[in-house]
């Protein structure tokens, strides 16, 4: 069985942030377009780097990153960085816009409450 996790730092243009994460590979999933999976979606990035703490340092981030990855008995996929040429305010007006977007769609397909908290995390992106 794989762990599919690891420590991964976010780099935008002003800030650096870093998560401990299982199936990173979200970042590029889409509701709207769930064939597509070329480019990192806002919303999910929001998810999933929206409540860490963040640094203009790199050496910092690291740091914090290996210290981290110390911690964790298995990590399949060690360190790694996801750069996009985006500042923080960027990420999140374009991950407030597109959750509008999401939430109508999931709603429109929501008959059963399946999608019910995926419906809460993005409203708690809008309310950021």
């Amino acid at each position: 069985m794989s762990a599919d996790n690891g420590i991964y730092i976010l780099k935008t243009k002003d800030q650096y942030r870093v998560i401990y994460a299982q199936a990173i590979e979200n970042l590029y999933w889409n509701p709207l377009d769930e064939s597509n999976f070329d480019k990192l979606i806002p919303t999910r990035i929001v998810e999933y780097y929206g409540k860490s703490k963040y640094t203009h340092n790199k050496d910092i981030v690291r740091d914090i990153a290996f210290n981290m990855a110390r911690k964790i008995p298995v990590l399949e996929y060690g360190v790694s960085e996801i750069i996009i040429d985006k500042t923080w305010k960027q990420i999140v007006k374009e991950a407030k816009e597109l959750a509008l977007l999401e939430i109508e769609f999931i709603k429109s397909r929501n008959a059963d409450g399946k999608w019910d908290w995926e419906i809460s995390k993005l409203d708690d992106i809008i309310n950021m």
